[in-house]
C-alpha cells in the first residue's frame, strides 16, 4: 500500500473517531443505573477524560434545537437517531466548541427529560434519581433535587 494513502487513511480514522459515537458510554452509565435503585449517576465518570461539559438531546431534537442547546453547528440528526427515536436521550461531551463523543443512550436506563439547564459542567455532572409513581426515573441534578424537597 502507498505510504501517502495509508497516512492519509490514518489520519482520517484518527479525526473522525475523536467525535464518534460510543456505546460504550451508555454502557457505562447503566452500569452505575443498575448497581442500585437509590444512587447516583455521575456523568463526571464516563466519556472521555478531556471533555468539559455534557449537553443532553431529547427525543426528536432537530439541528437547529441542537445548535442552541450546544451553542454551535452540529449534524444531530445526521449522525444519530435522534431526529426520529423517542426512546433515546443524546448525551454529546463538550470540549469547547467541539462535541467529542456522544451516545445514544436509552430513556428506560435514566431519563433525562426534567434535568435543567441541557448542558452541565463536568463538576455538577453528579445526577440524582426522582421516580414517579408509573416508575419512570428522572435524573436530574443535585440543585434540582434540593429545590423540589
Amino acid at each position: 500500500m502507498n505510504i501517502r494513502i495509508f497516512s492519509t487513511t490514518v489520519t482520517f480514522l484518527f479525526i473522525s473517531a475523536c467525535a464518534d459515537s460510543n456505546n460504550g458510554i451508555s454502557e457505562q452509565i447503566q452500569t452505575q443505573f443498575n448497581a442500585s435503585s437509590t444512587g447516583p449517576i455521575n456523568l463526571a465518570l464516563v466519556g472521555p477524560s478531556s471533555w468539559e461539559r455534557v449537553c443532553v438531546l431529547g427525543p426528536y431534537t432537530m439541528n437547529d434545537h441542537a445548535e442552541k442547546i450546544l451553542g454551535f453547528k452540529w449534524d444531530a440528526t445526521g449522525k444519530t437517531s435522534i431526529g426520529s427515536n423517542d426512546g433515546i436521550y443524546v448525551l454529546t461531551f463538550v470540549k469547547g466548541n467541539e462535541v467529542i463523543a456522544y451516545t445514544e443512550h436509552p430513556r428506560n436506563k435514566g431519563d433525562f427529560m426534567k434535568m435543567k439547564p441541557r448542558c452541565l459542567n463536568r463538576e455538577q455532572a453528579n445526577l440524582v434519581r426522582q421516580s414517579d409513581n408509573d416508575g419512570c426515573v428522572f435524573l436530574v441534578t443535585n440543585q434540582q433535587a434540593i429545590i423540589q424537597r
